[in-house]
């Protein structure tokens, strides 16, 4: 009977695992791609869902119905604790118009900017348009990422925000988030969503 020493046997069971491993993770890299790629390739969704947001010792829970529509647009309604009640951005990638319950209207670059002036509540609409359906940022540099075992992301890191999924939901033959988790700092922004809608 042949005995291997500990260091040599320990040696061969990481390359046995390692190699079990390697098709793993390019079939979790697939199915990921394979994911994003018909997302991307949708020609609009919507869904509805509340927001909780936190920062600066303060909370707020809001209401959001979200619509995209290719190739690039967008129109997002939030209703909440805000003093006009209501708001409803609308944009693209190069700008956004923000519209309050008195039918006054705003435009900016960003839509950020203009949701933090009119109520003082700060949310990253640009990247949170990709990562409610579960993909990354186009614009933004991906600085880390793990994914279960059909490819979707289990967490993504962008732009300093730590985004966490908790729950899918099957539409049509796709995986959508059923909750979104987003934290940076002492900002966090927790999303439910129900009601997905998509259009091929």
């Amino acid at each position: 009977m042949i005995r291997l020493s500990r260091p040599f046997a320990a040696l061969v069971l990481a390359l046995a695992v390692s190699g079990c491993a390697t098709p793993l993770v390019v079939e979790r890299e697939a199915a990921r791609d394979e994911l994003r790629d018909a997302i991307h390739a949708l020609d609009g969704w919507a869904v509805s869902g509340r927001a909780a947001v936190q920062a600066d010792g303060e909370s707020v829970s809001l209401s959001l119905r979200w619509r995209e529509e290719r190739p690039d647009a967008y129109v997002l309604d939030l209703s909440g604790p805000f003093g006009a009640g209501a708001v409803r951005i609308t944009g693209s990638a190069r700008h956004a118009t923000l519209e309050d319950g008195r039918g006054e209207a705003v435009t900016a670059a960003r839509p950020e900017a203009l949701l933090a002036a009119h109520t003082g509540r700060y949310l990253p609409v640009s990247a949170l348009r990709y990562w409610m359906v579960g993909i990354p940022a186009p614009q933004l540099p991906l600085d880390g990422e793990s994914l279960d075992s059909r490819g979707r992301p289990e967490h993504l890191e962008q732009d300093g925000w730590d985004v966490r999924y908790y729950g899918w939901d099957e539409v049509d033959g796709l995986y959508l988030p059923r909750r979104v988790d987003l934290q940076k700092g002492a900002k966090r922004v927790r999303v439910a969503l129900t009601g997905w809608e998509v259009e091929r």
